[in-house]
């Protein structure tokens, strides 16, 4: 089949395609709303100010290391938000949705060389938590996108290593998340293909190592040492949730995508190396602490909605399978599909891209929810405090405080035990009707802003410094 893009020929393709641009701009991305997101704007801010050290957007965006506060984000993945960032940070969103897009023709591409109609790439718009994270400002959907491109041009007729060594090692510099995935699958590849490849691969990675272990000396003063291992990362992959987390991830691949079990299987992938990834993805989400959710506070939403909102997140580790699965589901799905006749493939197709509208539609008016009650923290701030003030907050309110616009530098986390400075600004959050201890307000002005959504609420209480600086 022509690759290329034809309107008239992939009415579903074009479909979900102009859809997906559609929602995601009536419900662009408000602002940023977890620590991992100000941290890499705060890192995008130094670089496009010249520095990877991060210092001089504040205290509270890096680890200090010989001298200097380093972040433990991708300088590389940060390095794409800065032409935004220069514009205007709120730019910052479509880094993902490009990438997500890119995605959806990398997809295309391999359906089509399979024989199989675009229409498929069904599978990949109805992956939630990707349609999730195309609204964030994280490296979650570029870094899998990269490896996706990365599988899909080593699974070619005419397989292209160098290429895809260079696409791997691009995913590394995004996410190192992305590198056991992309030495795990090219070393099953190799040994596939009989040794054949490797040194393309391995050629086609060099630049990206190079870079990766020029960062390191730069900032650790060693190729191999990074901020992840000075924190002690290695070490969170204890399997304390391990089988809450596998029950998880499992149950995840049955859903996004759909048929995505099938991904573990050599008749419908046609190589080990894919299911040898899928094995390494969840094995590593199973072995790690932590699992993405959200926290809606004194949401008034149903049980089961907040659980659903819940679960979209927790699939940010699985990204990268889960692109890698909808080509081999679509296999599967297509050989149980022929028998059927033209009108049940028709109600298919509107299923899905109905399914496909009503999902995105309801994600991100969610998401929107919750980020407009982040939007209005971070306007009350900028309304309430000066940047250049010195201000302590509470662990849950620091975030805010990454430079969108102005920097705040002088920024410190609060110890509730013990009386603040009475020259600082405080900013805390706390539940609806809930007040402060004494010794915060004491001799001291403040300012209350209702934090409300349908979705996540706080008061926000802003203390001016002391009076008479007593």
């Amino acid at each position: 089949m022509n690759p290329r893009f034809d309107l008239r020929r992939e009415p579903l393709f074009a479909g979900f395609l102009l859809t997906f641009c559609l929602i995601y701009t009536l419900w662009y991305p408000a602002t940023i709303s977890i620590d991992d997101e100000s941290s890499i704007v705060a890192l995008a801010w130094s670089i496009e100010h010249g520095t990877v050290f991060t210092e001089n957007a504040g205290p509270l965006w890096g680890l200090p290391v010989g001298g200097h506060s380093i972040s433990k984000f991708s300088p590389f993945h940060a390095a794409l938000l800065v032409p935004a960032m220069a514009l205007n940070w709120r730019l910052v969103f479509l880094v993902s949705a490009a990438f997500f897009v890119a995605g959806a023709f990398i997809v295309r591409g391999m359906l089509l060389r399979d024989g199989l109609g675009s229409g498929w790439t069904a599978l990949y718009f109805l992956l939630a938590g990707a349609l999730y994270y195309s609204q964030t400002a994280l490296a979650a959907v570029p870094a899998a996108v990269m490896a996706l491109l990365g599988v899909s041009l080593c699974l070619r007729d005419v397989p292209r290593p160098f290429l895809a060594g260079l696409a791997f090692g691009v995913s590394v510099l995004l996410h190192p998340w992305m590198g056991p995935i992309a030495l795990v699958f090219c070393a099953v590849w190799i040994i596939e293909n009989r040794l054949g490849g490797m040194i393309a691969l391995m050629l086609g990675a060099l630049p990206s190592v190079a870079l990766l272990a020029a960062y390191n000396v730069v900032t650790t003063g060693s190729p191999v040492r990074n901020v992840y291992t000075i924190l002690g990362h290695q070490h969170l992959f204890g399997g304390t949730h391990f089988f809450s987390f596998l029950t998880f991830y499992v149950a995840s691949l049955v859903i996004f995508p759909l048929a995505g079990w099938s991904a573990f299987f050599p008749r419908w992938t046609r190589s080990w190396a894919v299911p040898a990834v899928g094995a390494v993805v969840i094995a590593m989400g199973s072995l790690y602490y932590y699992r993405d959710g959200l926290n809606f506070g004194s949401a008034r939403v149903p049980a089961g909605i907040a659980a659903m909102a819940g679960l979209v997140p927790g699939q940010r580790f699985l990204l990268p399978f889960s692109m890698i699965a909808c080509v081999p589901a679509a296999r599967f799905l297509n050989s149980r599909l022929l028998a059927w006749d033209t009108t049940w493939l028709t109600a298919v197709r509107v299923a899905a891209i109905a399914t496909f509208v009503v999902g995105f539609v309801m994600l991100s008016v969610f998401h929107q929810a919750y980020l407009r009650a982040f939007a209005n923290i971070q306007q009350a701030i900028r309304q309430n405090i000066p940047p250049d003030a010195p201000v302590a907050v509470d662990p849950e309110l620091a975030k805010e405080f990454a430079p969108l616009p102005a920097v705040y530098s002088r920024v410190t986390v609060l110890n509730v035990t013990d009386a603040p400075p009475s020259g600082e600004h405080i900013a805390i959050l706390l539940p609806p009707g809930q007040s402060p201890p004494d010794s915060l307000t004491h001799n001291r002005k403040s300012t209350n802003v209702n934090i409300r959504s349908w979705v996540w609420n706080r008061d926000l209480l802003i203390i001016q410094p002391a009076q008479n600086g007593r």
